[in-house]
């Protein structure tokens, strides 16, 4: 976005303040999360602009909101803005960012390898992922996070809210897999048609 500073600086420039880490723990946040979300500046508070139908966030705006990055492995790639007072509704730096606790999938990814049967939790919002200590995945563009879903394969079991089960398999369905279809070698094909 236009004026958009780097996003390792603003995140080292706005800090998470003593008062709302104890908002965030009176939420359900666990203390020590937090604590190591700050150690790492990966969460942070700021008041933004909202743009784009709440989609975008620009810095120095009215609306006060809880900073979170957004890592793609080790990298900052966004920071994802939301109100814990409405935490479904989040705004990105970028648009790069497309969930909150990547590391979750490839944990499980990880384990499916190994041969165990790993399950990924999911969660509907931030706040939600916060609480959870970070050992979930929250989806926070669905376009983008149904390739990497799908490509977890059956050894994995996603758990969502009760409710979201079906709108999952939905969205997880919508699509659908490619089908497969074996055919004969080039080499033979082409000797039958000569023949």
């Amino acid at each position: 976005m236009s004026g958009m500073p780097d996003l390792n600086g603003f995140m080292l420039a706005h800090g998470v303040s003593w008062a709302s880490c104890q908002r965030l723990m009176a939420l359900g946040v666990p203390g020590r999360f937090v604590a190591e979300l700050g150690a790492r500046l990966a969460i942070g508070q700021a008041r933004v602009c909202l743009m784009g139908g709440g989609r975008f966030w620009e810095p120095r705006g009215p609306d006060a909101r809880v900073m979170l990055a957004c890592f793609e492995g080790e990298h900052l790639i966004d920071i994802a803005a939301f109100a814990t007072s409405f935490p479904a509704e989040v705004a990105l730096a970028t648009g790069d960012g497309w969930c909150l606790g990547e590391d979750a999938i490839r944990d499980c990814e990880r384990s499916a390898l190994a041969g165990r049967y790993p399950v990924l939790r999911l969660v509907a919002d931030p706040l939600e992922w916060l609480r959870s200590g970070g050992k979930s995945l929250c989806v926070l563009d669905w376009a983008r996070a149904i390739g990497r879903l799908r490509s977890l394969g059956e050894s994995v079991t996603i758990e969502c809210d009760a409710g979201a089960g079906e709108q999952l398999k939905a969205r997880l369905k919508h699509g659908g897999l490619p089908r497969v279809k074996e055919r004969a070698p080039v080499a033979r094909a082409r000797e039958e048609e000569a023949a």
